[in-house]
């Protein structure tokens, strides 16, 4: 079936129809495409409420609700100067020297953990990149976000040549919240 002007014309009345079934009889006469109806539109997303949130309408009591670990503000807890013991984990390659762009220690922070109930754990490594004995100190900061939450100074000492050792340093409660521990080397300079 063509439909010329008439027909288009006629389709525009269909469209005019108020009741749904009227509508429909009509472009089934024409037997032209019925239009697609408009998908409803979405719900607006509502954000919960921690203090309104809960089943029945009956409000979540504090103790039971959701961390949010934005919202925790503690007062920074410096830990001062640890000395932990050292484990012998490898060896590296001698190259720091005069005129070597090699730095004389190279630092890292391997894992952060929790231990339940306790505190946050942080493990590093170092390895002695020079020719003789040295002893590191390293500052790491215990971080949640941009937020400080606590410090702590290690002392690594009697690193040998070509060494590589690692430690574990226990930082913060967990009951504070850790998302980051960046660490640098006081002494010697890496």
């Amino acid at each position: 079936m063509v439909m010329g002007a008439a027909g288009a014309a006629y389709a525009q009345n269909c469209a005019d129809i108020a009741d749904p079934a009227a509508r429909l009889i009509c472009y089934d006469r024409l037997g032209a495409p019925r239009p697609k109806a408009a998908p409803p539109p979405a719900p607006a997303p509502r954000l919960p409420d921690p203090a309104t949130v809960g089943k029945d309408q009956v409000p979540v009591p504090p103790e039971d609700r959701a961390f949010d670990p934005g919202a925790q503000h503690v007062a920074p807890n410096n830990l001062g100067l640890v000395v932990p013991p050292l484990r012998r984990v490898g060896i590296v390659p001698v190259r720091s020297g005069p005129g070597s762009s090699v730095p004389v220690v190279s630092l890292d922070a391997t894992s952060l953990r929790p231990v339940p109930g306790d505190r946050w754990m942080l493990t590093l490594t170092l390895a002695n990149n020079s020719a003789r004995d040295i002893s590191a100190r390293v500052l790491c900061t215990f971080r949640n976000g941009n937020r400080h939450v606590g410090d702590v100074a290690v002392l690594m000492r009697d690193i040998r040549p070509g060494e590589k050792v690692a430690t574990d340093v226990a930082g913060p409660p967990v009951t504070d919240f850790v998302d980051s521990t960046p660490c640098r080397v006081l002494s010697p300079l890496e």
